[in-house]
């Protein structure tokens, strides 16, 4: 079962009812909110918040595994970091990049690194064309190992890079949202992308968070906890650039803000800081 859907007078407790369906932490899901419910007037009219769950790692496979691997299809008994090498460098040489291509066997799957001078095409806009290429030697992988093996595919250290981005940016609005008390967007990325900041924030006291959007707009929301999927109308969308150290060097001359105020500052003063390097 890769979804399931819950039910409760509540949207936090529809949550928690579907994660005891699919037998999974909250980290480990993604949420779509159905039906906030209502609790009527004088008792009429109420409904109950309905939210359907999905197991991120079936929305990042999708049915990769199926197209890849099918029944009838036997193992070759051949190195998968052999495989997944060889895989990669065809498609790179094929679109013409002159790069170097090397493969290691890591956390039970294969890890693979592009080098190059000009990767930039092969990154694409927001690291597109890496995920497609990534989908794309994880499917030819598999078929030629007759069985699916987790491969990751990088190139000039762009997943590790835009990770430690994703991090940073994740716990500047997680501050801001614990001092403000107002839910925050981020834009819309990648499923894995999105799973690595569930698993980030999933053991904060203070913040829940939850994803909203389809396909391509699916973005993440970081809120109060008890100000879950139902403070979404008041999450304003963080910028995706901006230029990052702009805040150095130029606080020295500006006045202390007036009393009640030094919060706004304080927000104002981060945007200029949520820069992700797509």
């Amino acid at each position: 079962m890769n979804s399931a859907e819950g039910a409760g007078r509540t949207v936090e407790e529809a949550i928690r009812n579907a994660l005891r369906v699919l037998g999974a932490r909250r980290e480990d899901v993604d949420l779509m909110v159905l039906d906030e419910g209502s609790r009527g007037v004088l008792g009429l009219g109420s409904r109950e918040a309905r939210v359907r769950l999905t197991l991120l790692s079936a929305i990042e496979a999708g049915e990769a595994e199926e197209a890849a691997a099918p029944p009838q299809q036997l193992e070759t008994g051949e190195d998968p970091v052999a495989v997944a090498r060889r895989v990669t460098a065809s498609i790179v040489d094929t679109m013409g990049m002159g790069a170097s291509v090397t493969a290691r066997e890591e956390d039970g799957g294969v890890h693979v690194t592009v080098s190059g001078p000009q990767l930039a095409p092969l990154i694409g806009r927001h690291g597109q064309t890496l995920e497609a290429l990534d989908l794309l030697v994880n499917l030819m992988t598999a078929r030629q190992l007759g069985r699916r093996v987790p491969v990751a595919v990088d190139a000039e250290r762009y997943r590790e890079r835009r990770r430690d981005a994703l991090e940073a940016l994740t716990r500047r609005i997680a501050g801001r949202v614990r001092r403000n008390g107002r839910p925050a967007s981020l834009d819309p990325m990648p499923a894995s992308e999105r799973r690595f900041i569930h698993t980030l924030l999933a053991d904060d006291p203070q913040l829940t968070t939850f994803s909203e959007g389809e396909g391509i707009e699916r973005h993440i929301v970081i809120a109060p906890k008890g100000n879950g999927p139902e403070g979404r109308a008041a999450a304003p969308r963080q910028p995706a650039r901006a230029h990052a150290g702009e805040r150095a060097g130029r606080t020295a001359d500006r006045p202390e803000p007036p009393a009640g105020e030094e919060s706004d500052a304080m927000d104002a003063d981060e945007d200029a800081e949520e820069a992700i390097d797509r």
